[in-house]
């Protein structure tokens, strides 16, 4: 895989997990994650040359990784500024964003997101109707919760 593309979620898992993978059980935003999820995404993007990120989930990520405490929150948004230092970053002007026909129903981030996909290898989403609407559209794409599901049914 040359090129991964990667989603808000999962961009903030990353940014989380890589900080402080203790921390991923208690962010308010990445609870639903384990460490495994963190390792598992990690080797996912280990096999890509170039890493993806639009500039719609850039915003979202931020304002999400800040909902904790200051300290933390501080930490976190240093770790995101050195991931931005290595990724690449799409940004989708908003005529085009607007201009998409299921731009009402997918919102303004899912709508960059898809136009983006188009440039990268693969795309990997926590969000099932962006993976439905990737996938219709003929795009490489990894829905993580399929992932997960290979080693969480293991667990009891």
């Amino acid at each position: 895989m040359n090129s991964v593309l990667i989603d808000t979620n999962l961009l903030v898992l990353l940014v989380v997990g890589s900080t402080d993978r203790e921390f991923i059980s208690r962010h308010k935003r990445t609870k639903s994650f384990i460490p495994r999820d963190y390792d598992e995404l990690t080797r996912l993007l280990s096999g890509s040359r170039e890493l993806w990120v639009t500039s719609h989930c850039l915003a979202e990520t931020s304002n999400l990784l800040k909902q904790t405490d200051k300290t933390k929150a501080q930490i976190l948004l240093h770790t995101l500024a050195a991931y931005c230092d290595i990724a690449r970053e799409s940004h989708i002007p908003k005529e085009t964003v607007f201009g998409y026909e299921n731009y009402r129903r997918l919102g303004v981030t899912d709508t960059g997101f898809i136009y983006s996909s188009e440039t990268v290898s693969r795309s990997i989403t926590v969000d099932f109707n962006l993976y439905i609407e990737l996938s219709n559209l003929g795009r490489e794409v990894i829905n993580f919760h399929h992932i997960r599901a290979s080693y969480l049914q293991n667990v009891d």
